[in-house]
């Protein structure tokens, strides 16, 4: 059963991750071996402290002692702990900006479908997929006008926008997973170098081989911070949990230079107005920064819902253009004239609702994949800075104990998330493509006996339709429970940066958290947030899903009970794509909410980083 599954591509599984950061190569001696994972699938390099054992070829030290190591000796660097039996997973961010996972979410190595899905959303991200759907449009439009907008040019535009809906729910889906299995990684990555980064300024400290004018350059910093009156005789400055340093200030040289070159004076790297900003390229970065803010909005949605309204109330009023003569009256008998709540009522609503999902869904793509790549951009400055760090630590200390091992246990799902989890993994993966492709089989097939006519037409945009409103179900829940879960990730490696910062004895650690914090506040106690955020809550609960899927079998029921014909077929279309453009419009809203966060988390991650760069650099120079 199992190989049945993994051939499938396991999906709805979220298997732990064993992740460790990789130590410079340009530092590691050619006499030294590190077990690599990568090769034996068996070993796990772990860190080499006084728990773990140190295998060396000439001589046997003890990792306690005083004296350094001799890395002249060849030696290999192992563990002897349970982690040994587990392969790592690993990552890469390209020069182009985006990742290059070995793994999938499910805990599979990639694939040649996983790669060109890869290669699709990134496509559809891009301003050429943009101009493509416009274009399309645009000639759509026109088409209309020219024919005076008649029948079988609706359905067109609704059966185009239902396949596109549902090709995009893919690739939503697809991105959605993979950037947070990459995030997942990338906080791995960050906190097994930070925990090699305390453990060797611990070192330092014990072994004092920090430059001991190093307190004068503490005292200058909490000076030029306001942190301490300069006309005191006497400062205590805490470096580390367990030691406090004294500064006599008459001793201290003023040295204002030390405080004027900190990164914590540069705009560049730490800038409240500009921070978590997305980079405005071109025009069309600007209209969809706009555009994401306008329909992401809660004033979009009450215009959203008094247009369902208003169209509702224009249901009641008689309509021609439903029924051909002879008419039996004109508002009475089986055939009349004019008519309430006709099909041209249900399918104007479509063709709108058509439309504006189309340009929802493009935008959000466009929005998803520009998060992604600035995100990434920060990230390989914060890598760069992180192994420079090291580097530093490690010649000063002659250090090659690799990095420890993060273990990112799975995490707890009821029966119903991996239900959801299964859905979704068959919409985002091969699997979806596969079942895609029957679908549009079948209903080619099928054309011909139902002679191409006006319920054929329907009948892909019906299933598609269905199917969508089902994915935004499941679009928004998976989504809640993966930002959740970044936010717990990013909120212990901020952690981890802020202890690390207090190891340094850098002043004023937590300014720029406690800055981001009070914002976050300010936000959050607005009556718009609030609304806001309840929406979002109640569209984001796993029970919501089941509500859709009751929802759609019911509407299946009364289409059935109608025999499918082309108003038993509007009347399950309908309420789903309205249904649907809302929950697009809550996920554009959530989205607005969790990439800010995230990019100004990554933000002052990069800011700390070029603190503690420079802090470490003026204490081992």
């Amino acid at each position: 059963m199992g190989a049945i599954k993994e051939f499938f591509g396991n999906p709805g599984d979220r298997p732990g991750i064993h992740f460790q950061a990789s130590i410079p190569e340009q530092i590691i001696p050619a006499n030294i071996e590190i077990i690599d994972t990568t090769v034996t699938n068996q070993n796990v390099v772990g860190p080499c402290d006084p728990q773990n054992q140190m295998q060396m070829t000439k001589n046997e030290k003890d990792p306690d002692h005083d004296e350094k190591t001799d890395i002249n000796d060849s030696s290999i660097c192992s563990l002897s702990d349970r982690s040994t039996t587990v392969e790592l997973s690993n990552f890469k961010i390209q020069s182009n900006k985006t990742f290059n996972t070995d793994k999938s979410f499910t805990g599979l190595h990639k694939g040649y479908m996983d790669i060109i899905l890869d290669k699709l959303v990134f496509f559809a991200g891009s301003i050429t997929a943009f101009f493509i759907v416009w274009v399309i449009l645009i000639i759509w439009v026109i088409i209309g006008a020219v024919y005076n907008a008649p029948f079988n040019w609706q359905v067109v535009m609704q059966d185009g926008q239902s396949i596109q809906c549902y090709v995009w729910d893919t690739l939503l889906m697809r991105q959605q997973l993979c950037s947070s299995h990459e995030q997942v990684l990338v906080c791995c990555n960050l906190r097994s170098k930070l925990d090699t980064f305390k453990r060797l300024v611990k070192d330092l400290h014990d072994k004092n081989l920090l430059r001991h004018n190093h307190e004068e350059e503490i005292y200058n910093n909490l000076v030029d911070c306001n942190q301490i009156d300069p006309h005191d005789d006497v400062t205590t400055v805490s470096v580390d949990s367990s030691e406090h340093i004294p500064i006599d200030r008459h001793t201290s040289t003023c040295n204002q230079q030390v405080a004027a070159d900190c990164p914590c004076k540069d705009e560049e790297v730490f800038d409240p107005k500009t921070l978590g900003q997305l980079p405005v390229e071109n025009w069309y970065d600007r209209i969809s920064n706009y555009s994401s803010i306008i329909i992401g909005s809660l004033i979009s949605m009450g215009v959203f819902w008094i247009g369902i309204a208003v169209w509702i109330g224009c249901g009641a009023i008689p309509q021609a253009g439903d029924n051909t003569a002879p008419f039996t009256g004109k508002y009475s008998g089986s055939n009349p004239q004019y008519k309430r709540f006709s099909d041209a009522w249900q399918m104007d609503i479509n063709t709108a609702v058509a439309v504006s999902l189309l340009i929802c869904t493009t935008f959000l793509q466009n929005i998803r994949a520009r998060h992604d790549k600035f995100i990434a951009g920060i990230l390989l400055e914060i890598f760069e800075k992180d192994e420079h760090i090291d580097i530093m630590l490690r010649t000063k200390l002659n250090d090659m104990t690799p990095h420890k091992v993060i273990n990112i246990p799975e995490a707890k799902r009821t029966w119903l998330q991996k239900t959801i989890d299964w859905y979704a993994d068959v919409i985002g993966t091969g699997i979806g493509v596969v079942v895609a492709i029957i679908v549009f089989g079948v209903w080619i097939g099928i054309g011909t006996p139902m002679h191409w006519g006006d319920d054929w037409w329907l009948i892909i945009g019906t299933y598609t339709g269905l199917v969508g409103f089902i994915d935004g179900y499941v679009l928004r829940e998976v989504y809640y429970r993966s930002v959740t879960a970044e936010e717990k990730n990013y909120t212990q490696v901020i952690q981890e940066d802020l202890e690390l910062m207090q190891l340094l004895g850098i002043p004023n650690s937590r300014e720029m958290v406690n800055s981001l914090e009070e914002q976050n506040e300010r936000a959050t106690r607005t009556l718009k947030y609030r609304i806001s955020a309840f929406v979002n809550k109640i569209c984001s609960d796993q029970y919501s899903v089941v509500c859709g899927v009751l929802i759609v079998v019911a509407l299946i029921c009364i289409s059935s009970g109608m025999r499918w014909s082309t108003t038993g077929q509007l009347i399950a279309n309908t309420p789903t794509m309205i249904i649907e453009e809302f929950f697009m419009i809550v996920l554009i809203q959530a989205h607005n909410w969790a990439d800010v966060q995230r990019r100004l988390e990554i933000s002052t991650i990069l800011a700390h980083r070029h603190i503690i760069d420079y802090h470490i650099t003026k204490m081992l120079a």
